[in-house]
């Protein structure tokens, strides 16, 4: 067999294999059979009459409109800023009779010394400390500045105190220092409510307490007066003057009495 005649019977092999191969491909295997209990629902190939149609109505849902919720614009208002409570005024228990209100009083003066006479026992913070006249307790009581005045014993010199609360009072004592040194030889006793105006309930003028080295309180009974602020007030000096301190003014000691 010639070259040309083995090609030829090649390609008649080929054709034949690949024919071969379409037709298995086509055909397939064959379908299984459907089970016999299956049963099947024959289809309807009529059309329905024209003049009879059958349409199932399809149900429609009324649409339920929500109205939207308006939040009401209100017109702003001016809100007025909150106000605190007024603050009101501690009370106090009211003060046993006869009790010296004094002690618990602040306490204001003309004019006041150094610190270097404290050691000897001069401050205006000893006029109400509850002491006088006590050996072993420097509390000589109240002076007024020395070395200042040397020329004037009508010049004015004060005690003020402000009572710890309104306090009905009927009784004020005053005590001389020791020997009843430069204590004046006039002056008042006066009481107030509101530290403005002021009642005279005691007064003294030519007193010879310093004089005579008198110790001896002078004590002011009156009725029964409410107030907040209760003043000494000397109004002549004693007429013999300090050679090294001037004109003074000395007190030991005020009490103030609760009615």
């Amino acid at each position: 067999m010639n070259k040309k005649n083995l090609i030829s019977a090649i390609v008649r092999i080929a054709l034949i294999v690949l024919a071969l191969f379409v037709l298995v491909s086509c055909t397939g295997p064959n379908k299984p059979e459907k089970p016999a209990d299956k049963t099947e629902v024959p289809v309807s190939t009529e059309a329905p009459e024209a003049g009879d149609p059958t349409e199932v109505p399809a149900t429609e849902v009324p649409a339920t409109e929500i109205p939207a919720t308006e939040v009401p614009t209100e017109e702003p208002t001016d809100t007025p800023a909150p106000t605190e409570p007024p603050t009101e005024a501690p009370t106090h228990e009211p003060v046993k009779s006869g009790t010296n209100v004094a002690l618990d009083a602040a306490v204001e003066v003309s004019s006041t010394t150094g610190d270097v006479h404290v050691q000897w026992g001069w401050s205006y913070e000893f006029i109400n400390d509850g002491y006088y006249y006590e050996p072993e307790i420097p509390s000589a009581g109240w002076t007024t500045a020395v070395q200042v005045n040397f020329d004037d014993p009508e010049q004015e010199e004060w005690v003020l105190l402000t009572l710890a609360q309104d306090t009905s009072v009927n009784k004020i004592a005053v005590y001389p220092v020791v020997n009843g040194s430069h204590f004046p030889e006039s002056f008042k006793v006066m009481v107030s409510a509101d530290g403005q105006n002021f009642t005279t309930v005691g007064e003294v003028n030519d007193n010879t307490r310093a004089a005579d080295k008198d110790t001896t309180p002078f004590v002011f009974e009156f009725d029964a007066v409410t107030c907040r602020y209760v003043q000494f007030l000397a109004t002549k000096l004693y007429s013999v003057p300090s050679p090294a301190d001037g004109y003074l003014c000395q007190v030991a000691e005020i009490e103030v009495f609760a009615a």
